[in-house]
């Protein structure tokens, strides 16, 4: 199964060239195995699954140096895992900011999910210049301009965010571009209808 499973992944690898080359094509496709396998994003539990004719810390420098060697094209990984939804049918965007710490080293990204009914996958994400804090408006038209290149506006049904994605200028470009949005309001936001 694990050779039927390479191959196809392999395959699938070469239609959306994510890696320059077909030895690190060929290294992502082994990654994507050892992940299921895993359960685990952690390298030196992912080295446990990489190659079992090597020694553990061989694996694991494999892992670091593609890492750390190779940049993937992110948009069109966005694209490969679009291939994965029907071809039919409205999306709904979620966005969302979530913080990690690496060490000392503090990780905040933005992050759109795409979703059909109950499957969500991520789509495309941004690292934040900010150590912490909230997104800028800014920050999530450049994020959502990415998206409309990938989707086009009319599969686009709806744009999901929290409480931190609101603001005039946000909310004044989603509306003028035609995108349907929910946002939750922060409880101390007061709404006045049109009618006063």
């Amino acid at each position: 199964m694990k050779q039927c499973l390479s191959a196809k992944i392999t395959t699938l690898l070469r239609r959306a060239p994510i890696a320059r080359n077909l030895a690190r094509q060929n290294i992502v496709a082994q990654l994507i195995i050892t992940l299921l396998k895993s359960r685990n994003i952690q390298f030196g539990e992912v080295a446990q699954h990489l190659n079992d004719a090597v020694k553990m810390a061989s694996n694991q420098t494999r892992i670091q140096n593609f890492f750390r060697e190779d940049e993937l094209d992110y948009f069109v990984l966005a694209q490969l895992l679009l291939s994965l939804l029907t071809r039919q049918g409205k999306l709904r965007l979620c966005l969302d900011r979530t913080e990690w710490d690496f060490g000392r080293c503090q990780v905040n990204s933005l992050l759109v999910m795409v979703g059909q009914g109950a499957f969500h996958i991520p789509l495309y994400w941004e690292l934040l210049d900010n150590r912490s804090g909230n997104s800028s408006a800014a920050d999530r038209i450049a994020l959502l301009r990415v998206c409309l290149r990938l989707l086009g506006r009319q599969r686009i049904g709806l744009v999901v965010g929290d409480r931190e994605f609101v603001g005039h200028t946000w909310l004044k470009w989603l509306k003028d571009n035609g995108l349907n949005f929910v946002m939750r309001l922060p409880r101390h936001h007061l709404l006045t209808h049109p009618d006063g």
